[in-house]
């Protein structure tokens, strides 16, 4: 089962009509996430929701209040009702809770998926219908701009059924014409036979068995119609057919039971997804990520992703890499690393970071008397301010006096203790260490909890304006109550983040996200898991290579800052490659990055910065106040170890934007084949799966895994044109290709 809905940013609002956030519902999770968000079941014009910007839609809602009767419905007695039906029933926010003067009782929504819509009055009608079979739905709730609103539940019934709800209602409708002849008289037996002509080839197909009960029903014809006139009838059916036929997704009777074209399945492994090249890195950084690798037992990714923003940390703000005369790149990097839980996430990124901790640390112990002394002086210049301007209101200071030292303090600049990054922080307060830090800041955390607070679980509203600006250096305008605004002029910010994959499939499904452009300014690292083949005896990180990678950070550290950022820029070879790359890039933007391009369109920008990064920690520049720091240069070395960095990140963020969240269905996809070779299997029934393999306890669970197999090649459903129509129909039947027992 499978549909899609739109969601709002907002929960419990009648007045909002924006539903921007296109959801793709395939399991109970997508589903409880979406309807956790008003929502709507329609695609409209502009997101805007009305019955005049109807676009499109594949399924229905419908609103059961228990408000028609006595006799409540329950959660689960729609499978009793809508038999071998796919649908979802969600209980509504009012769920045995007391409404209006109606006692509590359940109350909940039933989602009905169907074939594709894109007219509002196909909606319509099919609610009509769905009405007109159960009454006991909301009759005011028919329209196709209804919107429902958000509820946190856990309680859903997802249901996997055989046939659509116009599958169902198309055989209820039959059943009811065939119960209603009895005797066709003349007058009306042509009329009555093109009609069950018409619906018997709609329903079995241009088949010698729908046209023998064609025969059977003409034998109601009172008195009998001609042979002659029973054909001409028929073969008007037969042309009805021939547009029936050429519907999407109508399966003409031939093509049942036909063997499928066997073709090698897409491996499960596809994206053997690529180490990171750490010799790109300079000596002492890569070294170091080599050596951490082994000591704590974790893929050299690990290390080397969080050294790219180290290096961001140490240098954000401070330089900028001109591309061509009029584009430059900033050099602050977003990266985002996917690991499952106890792959010592945490053991890498605080090695990274220690020099980091180690600088902050010994600056404001240095600084901690200038500090308190800077923090005095605002202090008392705040304290003359109050005096002078009370004085000023009795008529006993001078008016100008007052204003200068307003004109002081807005000029004072408070020394303040150094910060380097945060690890936990809502966008509000970035913004504010962004304000008080020249426009640096970093968030380097091993949980995702920003997206949280980015998604709006905590405001209720979505901002990710700070991270948009922060990554590309656009001012960001600070307002704060009772003070003047300011902005904060080319801000930079350097994500790090080390997240379970789970967090990731949420960032991916997050239509804002995606759609803003969040998720196309990381950097993707998926490492291959360790756990199962760590050693307890490590090598430890050697002395010297340790003290050689904190001299390289703390080198980087100590570049003045003075408000304007430093040049970077490429030798002529450097330039000529990575506009060769630019050049190669681009068509694929349109071919095989399509799926990705909004992340691909960034990468040169992304590589440029990478090639800064390097380039200026593979110096050692002195800060003696009488030495001249030289300028920087990217040569075509660094830039040529930039481009195989780039790549890199193309491999896994294919990985991260297609395959994401799929990892579970991945691993029981491969147990269900090891079944297959264990049972010797040529075909087999769902029901025969859940026999063999017990770890599966819910049909649909097993339904999403077989969905795969299907999709990468391992198996195929068998056709089968032998159900009459009556009575349930037979369990689907899987054939198995034989390339599984090849290999």
């Amino acid at each position: 089962m499978k549909f899609t809905l739109y969601t709002s940013n907002c929960i419990g609002n009648a007045k909002n009509n924006i539903y921007s956030n296109k959801v793709e519902i395939e399991s109970v999770d997508d589903l409880l996430t979406a309807v956790s968000y008003d929502h709507v079941c329609a695609e409209y014009k502009n997101n805007h929701r009305s019955v005049s910007n109807y676009i499109f839609s594949n399924v229905e809602v419908m609103d059961c209040d228990n408000d028609y009767s006595d006799d409540w419905l329950y959660l689960n007695d729609f499978e009793k009702i809508f038999i071998d039906v796919s649908f979802a029933v969600v209980p509504s926010r009012n769920h045995m809770k007391p409404k209006g003067s109606k006692a509590a009782r359940p109350r909940c929504h039933i989602y009905f998926p169907h074939r594709p819509f894109y007219s509002s009055d196909e909606c319509t009608t099919l609610k009509k219908r769905i009405y007109k079979y159960a009454p006991f739905f909301d009759a005011n709730a028919l329209d196709a701009a209804r919107f429902i609103y958000g509820c946190n539940s856990n309680e859903v019934i997802w249901h996997e059924g055989s046939k659509t709800i116009e599958e169902f209602l198309d055989e209820k409708d039959f059943e009811e014409f065939d119960r209603s002849i009895r005797n066709i008289q003349e007058g009306s037996r042509n009329t009555t036979m093109s009609r069950i002509a018409g619906r018997l080839i709609k329903r079995y197909g241009n088949t010698e068995y729908a046209h023998q009960i064609y025969l059977e029903k003409s034998q109601l014809c009172k008195p009998p119609l001609e042979q002659g006139e029973l054909n001409t009838i028929w073969n008007s059916a037969q042309h009805f057919y021939e547009k029936v036929s050429k519907q999407d997704g109508y399966i003409a009777p031939e093509e049942y039971n036909k063997p499928p074209q066997w073709e090698t399945p897409i491996p499960f492994d596809e994206y053997n997804l690529p180490k990171f090249p750490v010799d790109t890195l300079p000596e002492a950084i890569g070294n170091y990520v080599s050596a951490l690798s082994e000591s704590t037992q974790t893929p050299v990714d690990m290390a080397a992703a969080s050294a790219i923003a180290v290096m961001s940390v140490c240098m954000q703000g401070k330089f900028k890499i001109r591309a061509k005369p009029d584009w430059t790149e900033p050099v602050n990097t977003f990266v985002l690393t996917v690991m499952d839980p106890s792959e010592r996430k945490s053991a890498v990124e605080n090695a990274m970071i220690r020099p980091l901790n180690l600088y902050e640390a010994e600056q404001n112990l240095q600084n901690a008397g200038a500090i308190e002394t800077s923090k005095m002086q605002k202090r008392i210049l705040e304290r003359r301010q109050k005096v002078l301007e009370e004085q000023a209101a009795k008529g006993k200071a001078d008016a100008d006096e007052v204003a200068r030292i307003a004109e002081e303090i807005a000029g004072y600049k408070e020394m303040k203790p150094l910060k380097l990054y945060v690890d936990d922080i809502t966008t509000e307060k970035l913004t504010s260490v962004l304000a008080s830090n020249d426009g640096r800041a970093a968030i380097l955390s091993t949980e995702g909890g920003i997206f949280d607070t980015l998604s709006g679980a905590y405001s209720k509203t979505v901002n990710i304006d700070v991270m948009l600006k922060g990554y590309s250096g656009d001012s960001i305008r600070v307002d704060r109550i009772g003070r003047n605004s300011e902005s904060i002029m080319n801000p930079a910010l350097t994500v790090l983040l080390m997240v379970q994959p789970s967090v990731l499939s949420g960032v991916m499904q997050n239509g804002t996200f995606r759609g803003r452009g969040l998720t196309a300014r990381f950097l993707y690292s998926i490492p291959t898991s360790f756990v199962g083949k760590r050693k307890y005896r490590s090598t430890s990180v050697p002395d010297d290579v340790y003290f050689e990678y904190e001299k390289c950070i703390r080198n980087m550290l100590e570049d003045e800052y003075e408000g304007k950022a430093e040049i970077i820029t490429l030798s002529q070879k450097a330039d000529a490659m990575i506009e060769d790359f630019a050049e190669t890039l681009e068509p694929e933007l349109k071919k095989g990055y399509a799926d990705i391009a909004d992340w691909a369109g960034k990468l040169v920008g992304n590589i440029l910065r990478i090639s800064a990064l390097i380039c200026r920690a593979s110096v050692y520049r002195s800060h003696d106040f009488l030495d001249v720091a030289e300028s920087l240069e990217v040569d075509d070395e660094q830039m040529a170890k930039a481009i195989r960095i780039g790549n890199y990140f193309i491999e896994h963020a294919k990985a991260a934007f297609m395959l994401m969240g799929a990892d579970q269905i991945i691993r029981q996809s491969k147990k269900i084949v090891e079944v297959i070779r264990d049972n010797r299997l040529v075909e087999f029934t769902r029901r025969d799966i859940m026999r063999l393999c017990r770890t599966f306890k819910k049909a649909e669970d097993v339904q999403q895994v077989l969905n795969r197999l299907i999709d990468y090649g391992y198996i195929a459903e068998k056709l089968d044109n032998s159900y009459s129509g009556k009575g349930r129909p037979p369990a689907q039947v899987y054939l198995v290709n034989p390339y599984i027992y090849e290999n």
